[in-house]
C-alpha cells in the first residue's frame, strides 16, 4: 500500500446531530456573517386546567425555527431546521414560499454542512463582520 493511501483519513463522523445542535451552529454562523438572528419559539401554551398544549392565538403557524435580518440592509432571513426524519409541514412550506416571494432569504436546513453550502452557493458568505 502506498504511503499516501495508508494515511488517508475517513470523513469525520459526528453522528446524528439533534435539531438544537444544528440550530446553534447556524445561529453562530449567521451572527459571524453579519446577521441578527434568534431561535423563534413556536411552542404552544400549556393549559394546566386542561392538562394539554394549545396554540398561541397571537402566533403565526409555520414561522421558521430561526428568524432575523441582515444588519447592513435589513433583509429578512428564515431558516427551518429539520433533523432526522422530520419533514416540512404545509404551513412551514407556505411561510418559506411567502418569504421567498417577498424577497427574503428562506432556507430549510437538514444539517449544518448542507445549510452552509446553500448559503455560500447564493453568494452570501462574502460579507463577514
Amino acid at each position: 500500500m502506498a504511503l499516501a493511501k495508508k494515511h488517508d483519513q475517513l470523513p469525520l463522523d459526528l453522528g446524528q446531530l439533534y435539531a438544537a445542535d444544528i440550530t446553534g451552529a447556524i445561529l453562530a454562523f449567521l451572527t459571524h456573517y453579519g446577521y441578527t438572528v434568534w431561535r423563534q419559539n413556536t411552542t404552544g401554551i400549556y393549559d394546566a386546567a386542561k392538562a394539554r398544549w394549545r396554540v398561541n392565538p397571537q402566533s403565526r403557524r409555520g414561522v421558521p425555527d430561526i428568524i432575523g435580518f441582515r444588519n447592513r440592509d435589513g433583509l429578512f432571513i428564515g431558516v427551518e431546521v429539520k433533523a432526522g426524519r422530520d419533514q416540512l409541514r404545509d404551513d412551514q412550506r407556505t411561510f418559506l414560499n411567502e418569504l421567498r416571494a417577498a424577497g427574503g432569504l428562506a432556507f430549510v436546513a437538514h444539517d449544518f454542512a448542507q445549510f452552509q453550502q446553500s448559503f455560500e452557493l447564493r453568494g452570501l458568505h462574502c460579507q463577514v463582520v
